[in-house]
């Protein structure tokens, strides 16, 4: 029983005031201090001064890892401050290529562009030259036959006849002396009509290469001329015959073709047309046609063969057509101007502003 009653007494005392406060502490005071009164330490204190002392760890400083990169507050964006992308720039348009130069040469009437159309027929361009690419006297002598001394503006070449080269009225004298002769400058090839040295007169023969080639079959020639007198003898020292010529000068009885030809004091020009093989000839007068007619103005003159005919033209105005045994075989283009057979020393220009030649296109 004595037993029974001194567990119910302690379980009362912890119940009341733990266990702490059933049994008092003494503190030992070490000697030479005074004890004072004793002090009641609090339960909760004197469970802590009996856990281990924490380890100090040193702070560290590093970047929370984000898991979900919206949710982190360092990366947050402030509301109502959206991104916004810059505007998207519509591509820009494709430059517009440079249109080709306008013909600004001194003839009145320009150069057909791409094609030349003759009645029902229409040729396309196969060479052109409107002389806008100089060339000083002297850049058209030839030291050999069929030489090219000259390509133009529309890259066409140009050869013709060598300086010494006897002509048709010249009496076995030189004739053709281009390197004192034929310039480019100014928006014209200038045939520029003179005695040499010796005191003959001489001219030029300028050929044209249409595509790199002096032969065709059929075709339009066309170009636009100005005769300069340089004194009262109005250039009737010279004459000029721009001509078709075939391939075998043997054939030209029947394939010569020349247009406009007479002598440059006028007052006409005329278009022949060769045939038969015998000096047979249709030709065809412009003063005819144009009663007032002056090659000292600008004029366009045209020539255009065809099977089974030739067609001469005066500024678009037909002036006359030959069906006459019409020849069929390759032929060149010469721009022939020669001494016409007498001398009182007159001298001048002939002006082209440009020359087309064109191919059967339909």
């Amino acid at each position: 029983m004595r037993r029974l009653w001194l567990y119910g007494a302690l379980v009362l005392v912890t119940l009341l005031g733990g266990t702490g406060s059933a049994v008092a502490r003494v503190e030992r005071v070490p000697a030479g201090h005074s004890s004072g009164p004793a002090r009641r330490t609090p339960p909760r204190q004197a469970a802590r001064r009996h856990r281990p002392a924490r380890r100090h760890r040193p702070a560290r400083h590093h970047r929370r890892k984000c898991v979900r990169h919206h949710k982190c507050v360092h990366h947050h964006k402030p509301k109502h401050r959206r991104h916004k992308h810059p505007p998207k720039l519509k591509p820009l348009p494709a430059p517009t290529p440079p249109a080709a130069p306008s013909y600004a040469g001194p003839c009145p009437t320009a150069p057909p562009a791409g094609a030349l159309t003759l009645g029902a027929r229409t040729y396309a361009l196969a060479g052109m030259d409107t002389f806008t690419k100089a060339a000083p006297l002297g850049a058209f002598a030839q030291s050999s036959n069929d030489q090219i001394v000259y390509t133009g503006d529309h890259g066409m070449s140009w050869t013709g006849y060598g300086d010494g080269w006897t002509s048709t009225y010249s009496g076995g004298k030189e004739g053709y002396q281009p390197s004192t002769v034929v310039s480019v400058h100014d928006g014209v090839m200038d045939l520029h009509l003179h005695n040499d040295a010796n005191g003959n007169p001489v001219g030029a023969d300028p050929s044209p290469l249409p595509g790199g080639n002096r032969y065709q079959t059929y075709g339009a020639w066309s170009f636009c001329e100005k005769m300069v007198p340089a004194d009262a003898h109005n250039l009737d020292d010279f004459y000029q015959a721009p001509l078709l010529w075939p391939a075998n000068d043997a054939d030209s009885p029947s394939a010569e073709s020349d247009f406009p030809e007479g002598n440059l004091a006028g007052p006409d020009f005329k278009g022949f047309s060769h045939y038969g093989g015998s000096g047979a000839q249709d030709y065809f007068s412009i003063r005819t046609l144009i009663p007032t007619f002056s090659a000292n103005q600008w004029h366009v003159y045209t020539q255009e063969w065809g099977p089974g005919f030739r067609s001469y033209y005066v500024d678009g105005q037909l002036v006359g057509t030959s069906t006459h045994q019409i020849w069929s075989g390759p032929e060149r283009w010469q721009l022939q101007v020669e001494p016409s057979g007498t001398n009182d020393g007159g001298s001048g220009d002939v002006l082209v502003g440009w020359v087309w030649i064109g191919t059967p296109a339909s």
